[in-house]
């Protein structure tokens, strides 16, 4: 009996439920041990765009789950206009998608992968709807210019339904990377960094310590669910 308390008193569990599907995740909780920065790190991959075979950049993004139907967030930006989009895990692993989701205005897209990951968890996906969230810390995990994985924390400094503008750090191939709370749940997607104007010389000027987060919190389970399973529906009947 004692045994089984301690279990229960260091796991953290969530329940999930929809007209569809219900999910029950359970989580350890310790002080060393943070959900959102987990997840965010065994989630994340990298997202590559081309254009009639010609690279048109990379972005970041996340592999979720609804039930048994896989999928990845990102930004709209990051496979705008593309023709082909390759997935890439830490562990090099390729993959392609198709875009089953795209809104512009919001700046979100979502995936559909083929083929099988090696080395990427999949977490459930569960929106934080708090409307304000203002000074919690969030974290993403991405992938800047160069570098082959960056963690990032950050402070929530303007909250709202659809944004936030959080304290923090991003650079050009951070955007689409999904950012989470310390429950792990997700709470956006990283949109762009601030321009601010440069008094001294009259041009704008990249602010990469102030980060713009659109929000998910319109994006239901429902909705997402129904464009996988319709695109599946596809896929098998193309005629």
């Amino acid at each position: 009996m004692f045994f089984l308390l301690v279990v229960l008193f260091s796991c953290q569990m969530f329940y999930y439920s929809d007209n569809e599907t219900k999910e029950i995740e359970v989580s350890k909780v310790s002080s060393e041990y943070n959900i959102g920065i987990s997840k965010a790190v065994a989630t994340s991959v990298k997202v590559f765009s081309f254009q009639d075979g010609h690279s048109q950049g990379h972005g970041s993004g996340n592999l979720l789950h609804i039930g048994n139907h896989l999928f990845i967030l990102t930004a709209s930006h990051v496979i705008d206009d593309s023709s082909d989009i390759v997935i890439r895990e830490k562990n090099g692993n390729m993959l392609t998608a198709d875009v089953v989701y795209q809104n512009q205005y919001t700046d979100i897209a979502i995936l559909l992968p083929y083929g099988t990951f090696t080395d990427t968890k999949s977490a459930s996906y569960v929106v934080n709807k708090e409307h304000d969230i203002l000074a919690k810390k969030l974290y993403y995990y991405g992938y800047p210019q160069n570098i082959d994985g960056f963690l990032v924390t950050g402070f929530v400094s303007q909250s709202s339904y659809d944004k936030i503008l959080m304290q923090s750090y991003a650079w050009f191939g951070s955007s689409g990377s999904v950012v989470y709370d310390s429950a792990g749940r997700v709470v956006g997607i990283v949109h762009a960094i601030a321009m601010q104007l440069n008094p001294a010389t009259g041009y704008a000027t990249t602010s990469e310590n102030i980060v713009v987060v659109h929000r998910t919190y319109d994006l239901g389970r429902k909705k997402i669910r129904e464009r996988l399973v319709d695109a599946k529906a596809k896929n098998r009947h193309p005629n």
